[in-house]
Order: structure tokens, then C-alpha cells, then sequence
């Protein structure tokens, strides 16, 4: 009898300790954005337009301070196969940044540029991919996203 009072009284405070630590961790979310062959403007003299597809996958954590003002951290990732609509060449771009925003709105909503170095696969000049990425999130744990633009430049 007296074990079982004790594991009664053991489950609601490892039961409040948990939720105490899933508060303070705020909300964390995530989202992936399909690319389906959107082609990357090329931006480069030496360049050409590529295809790409692959996938973006966006997570976000999010605390609030005593006062009152929400701390986004947004990452992004992307992982992406290209085709030159030039050469044929295949193309391969995987990179991942972070986004801050801090304000005392519950949602924060930010269009960023993810850059990452397009390697091609044979003999051909890189490039960097600039992802314009257009991100909401929120305190209740919503995340969405697309990406308005694929554009490229000279250099990685």
C-alpha cells in the first residue's frame, strides 16, 4: 500500500516537471516546401537558367521573455537537384541558414534569401542560388511557406 501511494504521489510531479520544460521551450513547428522543376534565373554571364527540384524544410522555435516580446528563431534547409536548360548538366545545391525575429506580435512573417553554392556535376561554372523565401509563423505552433523566387549569380 504504501509503495502505491508513493508512485501516485511521484506521477503528478514528474508530470508538472515535464510540462514546466516543454513551456519554457516555446513552440516548435516545421514544414516542408516542395520544388518541382521552377527554373532559377540566371543571373550569371557565365551561367545558364537551371531546373531544379528537391525540397526546402523549414522549422522554427519560438520563447517569449518577460516582456512580452516573441523570439522567432526560423530555420531553413534546402536540398535540391538541378538540370541546366542549356548543357543537360546536373546541378546539386544543399545549404541552411537561420532568420531572427523578435517582436511582441504573435506571428512573425518574413520573405529571406536562403543562398547556397549550385555545384554542377561536370564542367561547368557555379553558381550561387538565391531562394526568396517567404516564411509565416506563429506562437501557436503554425509554420507555412513558399518560395516566390529562384534566381542565380556568379561565384560560390
Amino acid at each position: 500500500m504504501f509503495q502505491g501511494s508513493i508512485r501516485v504521489g511521484i506521477l503528478p510531479a514528474f508530470l508538472l516537471c515535464a510540462a514546466a520544460a516543454l513551456a519554457q521551450s516555446g513552440a516548435a513547428n516545421s514544414y516542408d516546401i516542395n520544388v518541382i522543376n521552377q527554373v532559377a534565373v540566371n543571373g550569371c554571364s557565365a551561367g545558364e537558367p537551371v531546373s531544379l527540384s528537391g525540397v526546402v524544410h523549414l522549422s522554427y522555435t519560438v520563447s517569449t521573455d518577460s516582456n512580452n516580446v516573441n523570439h522567432f528563431a526560423i530555420y531553413a534547409a534546402n536540398e535540391v537537384n538541378g538540370a541546366g536548360q542549356n548543357t543537360g548538366l546536373p546541378y546539386v545545391a544543399s545549404d541552411n541558414a537561420e532568420y531572427d525575429s523578435n517582436n511582441d506580435d504573435g506571428t512573425a512573417d518574413l520573405t529571406v534569401e536562403l543562398k547556397s553554392d549550385l555545384k554542377p556535376q561536370g564542367a561547368a561554372v557555379g553558381m550561387t542560388l538565391v531562394q526568396l523565401l517567404h516564411i509565416v509563423v506563429d506562437t501557436a505552433g503554425n509554420i507555412s511557406g513558399n518560395v516566390v523566387a529562384n534566381t542565380t549569380s556568379c561565384g560560390n
